[in-house]
């Protein structure tokens, strides 16, 4: 077979490939074991061929002789090989120190010589060791700027003092007047001065003469604040003060002069304010505060029927006073007095209360006897008894009360009782006995009857107005009268020989 051309420059073109291959394996670092040279550890940094990619390296840090090649240690027989580690990356640290860690810039290491064996490794590369991280420095200051000097020499002086400042001074007789400023000469001034400064003190100076120009009497002394002056005192204050109330006027002889200059001004007419009349309070405009009642106080007992009330009275300073006023809650039959036993009738009169008529221990929680029938009801052959004022609230011709309201009474009776008062009056009325309610109930009121519903009881006509006789002297008093049973009738206070005193068991 003839060859071509074709495969002619095929074979070249190889060929001269597989020179250049062994070319460029003859400058690598590992090239020269390749062409025959002697086998020897050699720096990579110190060969002539080395290429760029150390250049930067042997700038930064100096060479380092590499360290002699050990001949690794021969495993025991016993035991099997031991793998060899991959290579490892060490740092200048002591062997017994833990290792620090890693910073992410540092990628450049040093291999240790029994890693450099098992890589293969010829040369070793040294890089200089860490810098230890420094503070953040502070920041300096601003540099100093050459013509400082040259600046500050620009800023104005202060105007000079003149030589001839006591001979400016004013004489003592004008000290009064206000100070002028002296004029310090343009020549004294110029010749310490800067152009700058000279400028502002001829400005000051020009100023200064128009003011000086002025009338003396409208210019204020210089360099001083004007402060506000006090009113002027007015010549008729001593007139106004006298003129105040409770003050007579002066008279003209020792009234203060009026100023210099001041024009005489009429006497002005100032009225004086009346003193208001002061009128006496009228006698219940203070109220005397209420009495502080008592246990053992004096009782009173006053109960109307068609009201349903009980009313308290305990005896202060002399007089008695409404203490409480009680509901009753219930009382039996109609208006009108109790005539018989089991009429279920509620009485009507004069009753007294003594110690014997005091139950405590009652089948209606607490009681005590009225007393009836009195020497009255025994006079007129009236009958029955036991009418108690009871608590329970039940009433079989009774006045029953709330339990909480008999403890309250029964309390002051007893109290009254055991603190020396001989007999508790209690009173007995149909109704509050006025008039009208008379009238209204016995049907002497006419029409005002009829409308009220009254008028039914016209029998107890008299015996009502005989009961209104003691009821008016307590309305009038404060005091309740001593009843007398006179037969027919009662009498108070000062009865006569054939009447009998209403008193208790």
């Amino acid at each position: 077979m003839k060859p071509r051309s074709t495969h002619l420059l095929l074979a070249f073109v190889a060929l001269a490939s597989v020179a250049v291959g062994v070319g460029v394996l003859y400058v690598m670092p590992n090239g020269g074991q390749g062409a025959g040279r002697p086998k020897k550890t050699q720096d990579v940094a110190t060969h002539p061929a080395g290429g760029p990619l150390l250049a930067g390296l042997r700038r930064a840090a100096p060479l380092q002789e590499p360290a002699p090649k050990a001949e690794p240690p021969a495993p025991p027989p016993a035991e099997p090989a031991t793998p060899v580690a991959p290579p490892t990356l060490a740092r200048e640290s002591p062997p017994e120190s833990a290792p620090a860690p890693r910073p992410p810039e540092a990628t450049q290491t040093q291999l240790t010589t029994g890693e450099q064996q098992a890589a293969g490794v010829e040369g070793v590369v040294s890089l200089p060791p860490m810098a230890p991280s420094l503070p953040p420095m502070a920041p300096q200051p601003p540099a100093r700027p050459a013509d400082l000097q040259t600046g500050e020499t620009g800023a104005p002086l202060p105007p000079a003092r003149p030589n001839d400042l006591a001979a400016l001074q004013p004489p003592p007789e004008q000290a009064g007047a206000p100070a002028q400023a002296p004029i310090a000469p343009p020549q004294a001034a110029a010749t310490q001065q800067s152009p700058a400064s000279s400028w502002l003190f001829w400005s000051q100076a020009a100023s200064q003469h128009a003011v000086e120009a002025q009338p003396a009497a409208s210019s204020p002394a210089p360099n001083l604040v004007d402060a506000p002056l006090p009113p002027t005192r007015p010549a008729d204050l001593d007139r106004v003060a006298a003129l105040a109330p409770g003050k007579e006027a002066p008279a003209a002889s020792t009234a203060a002069p009026a100023r210099e200059g001041a024009q005489p001004t009429a006497p002005q007419q100032t009225a004086r304010l009346e003193e208001p009349a002061l009128k006496p309070a009228p006698e219940d405009a203070f109220q005397a505060p209420p009495p502080k009642f008592g246990m053992g106080d004096p009782v009173f007992v006053r109960i109307f029927k068609q009201e349903g009330q009980l009313e308290l009275w305990l005896k202060k300073s002399g007089r008695y006073s409404l203490y409480k006023t009680f509901p009753i809650c219930k009382w039996s039959g109609r208006l009108g007095p109790k005539l018989k036993e089991a009429d279920y009738q509620s009485p009507e009169g004069f009753y007294s209360v003594s110690a014997k008529q005091l139950n405590p221990r009652s089948n209606y929680y607490r009681a005590f006897n009225v007393g009836y029938p009195n020497a009255f009801d025994r006079q007129n052959g009236r009958t029955g008894g036991l009418v108690m004022v009871h608590g329970a609230c039940k009433s079989v011709g009774c006045f029953a009360m709330t339990d909480r309201g008999i403890e309250e009474i029964y309390g002051f009776v007893d109290a009254a009782l055991r603190a020396g008062q001989k007999e508790i009056p209690v009173h007995i009325f149909p109704f509050r006995l006025t008039e009208a309610n008379i009238a209204r109930e016995t049907g002497s009121g006419g029409w005002l009857s009829f409308v009220s519903g009254g008028g039914s009881y016209q029998q107890w006509a008299g015996f009502w107005k005989n009961l209104k006789e003691g009821y008016d002297i307590f309305e009038k008093s404060g005091e309740p009268p001593v009843a007398f049973a006179c037969g027919d009738h009662y009498e108070f206070d000062n009865g006569s020989a054939s009447c009998r005193r209403v008193a208790g068991w």
